[in-house]
């Protein structure tokens, strides 16, 4: 097997010039294209970027299966710092752990989940919360 000597976000952009308008997540029945990933990826990634996050410095992500966790993910890539996964059923003790072990100074967390991460005590340079609702289609939103 021949494996490109390339990283994640380039490889991603070359999809994304590849198949862009098909569709690249489906979550609830509402459907995300490659270029509507990428546009939305590369704005959360300027958006990281404000925030003074930088090559080097790590995203935890704390996030339910959702359109967002794909964005967080590659925008993170992008901008060249590294991630670390949150389970969303760990504990505060066990998410307290993770993000003191990776050196996260970032967390990009849903809004169902943030009491959790508040009860670690950790002081963060950075919380981003997001709502599940945010990607759902009219008909699943109520």
């Amino acid at each position: 097997m021949d494996v490109p000597a390339i990283s994640v976000p380039e490889l991603f952009d070359q999809v994304v010039k590849k198949y862009g308008n098909k569709t690249a997540l489906i979550f609830y029945g509402k459907k995300i294209s490659y270029v509507k990933l990428k546009e939305l990826a590369d704005r959360f990634a300027a958006a990281l970027a404000d925030l003074g996050v930088k090559k080097g410095d790590t995203v935890a992500l704390y996030l339910l299966n959702c359109p967002q966790y794909v964005i967080a993910y590659f925008a993170a890539l992008k901008i060249g710092a590294k991630v670390t996964p949150v389970s969303p059923v760990y504990t505060s003790h066990e998410i307290k752990h993770q993000i003191q072990d990776s050196d996260a100074t970032t967390v990009v967390c849903q809004d169902i989940l943030y009491s959790n991460v508040e009860k670690t005590g950790i002081s963060l340079k950075n919380v981003i919360l997001t709502g599940i609702a945010d990607y759902l289609p009219p008909s699943k939103g109520f």
